[in-house]
């Protein structure tokens, strides 16, 4: 495993650099800052000079925010971990391609945790990085933790999502699941802008791609072989979209 890694800190305000430079030089002791940038257009000349191992990057800026830095390079060969002051980004890109994100002020345990996942998951930065572009509208991709890596999957494969608590479990074809520890809002609103999943009980998410049949009577979904329940609150909704 490599050692030490190269980083890139972007981030439009000095204190927020310093502040990300003091706790990586004090608490992470694989990662190197090489060099900074405030700025989407001096990152990438940085970046293309420094070759970095991992970037850390702020999203909101001024002319350009830390998304289009990915225009820039047709190939992604760094990892990307960002750092905001807004954790609702989170919902739509950061755990869809992204190494990992930090919530400003930066906390040093989650700061570790990314030391961690950087060592583990270095190699890998280019496909989920094409994810991030590719899901710039709609989520057509996912990446989920799958034992010490991301396994990818196409949500067009799944077939529901299952509640469990503080987990959720991706039900895909042939029968493979994934149990992420995440709960079920988290793909609700992931998901919020593919039409074809549909919230039908507290504890279900269904994709309506797949083959159905609907029991109005008995208020019970078939669909590849699970048995949902459709709750009296999600009822009417899901009515009006699947019997349309």
């Amino acid at each position: 495993m490599k050692n030490n890694f190269k980083a890139l800190i972007i981030d439009d305000e000095l204190s927020a650099r310093d502040n990300l430079r003091y706790l990586l030089k004090n608490y992470c002791p694989s990662i190197e800052v090489i060099s900074e940038a405030s700025s989407v257009d001096n990152a990438v000349q940085e970046i293309k000079k420094h070759n970095p191992d991992v970037v850390f990057l702020d999203i909101e800026m001024p002319q350009k925010n830390g998304f289009q830095l990915l225009d820039a390079f047709d190939s992604i060969y760094f990892q990307i971990v960002f750092v905001t002051a807004y954790d609702t980004y989170a919902i739509k890109a950061f755990e869809i391609a992204a190494l990992d994100y930090l919530l400003k002020p930066v906390d040093i345990e989650r700061l570790k945790e990314v030391e961690n996942k950087i060592c583990n998951t270095i190699q890998n930065a280019h496909e989920r990085i094409q994810l991030l572009k590719a899901n710039n509208i709609a989520v057509k991709k996912l990446a989920v933790p799958y034992k010490s890596d991301y396994a990818i999957l196409n949500v067009e494969d799944i077939i529901c999502v299952e509640a469990d608590r503080m987990y959720s479990i991706l039900h895909l074809k042939n029968a493979k699941k994934y149990v992420v520890a995440k709960k079920m809002r988290y793909y609700e609103s992931l998901l919020s802008e593919n039409n074809q999943f549909v919230r039908v009980h507290r504890s279900w998410l269904l994709n309506t791609n797949h083959n159905i049949s609907y029991s109005k009577k008995e208020k019970l979904l078939i669909v590849e072989g699970f048995k949902i329940p459709v709750s009296k609150s999600y009822k009417e909704q899901f009515e009006a979209i699947y019997m349309s």
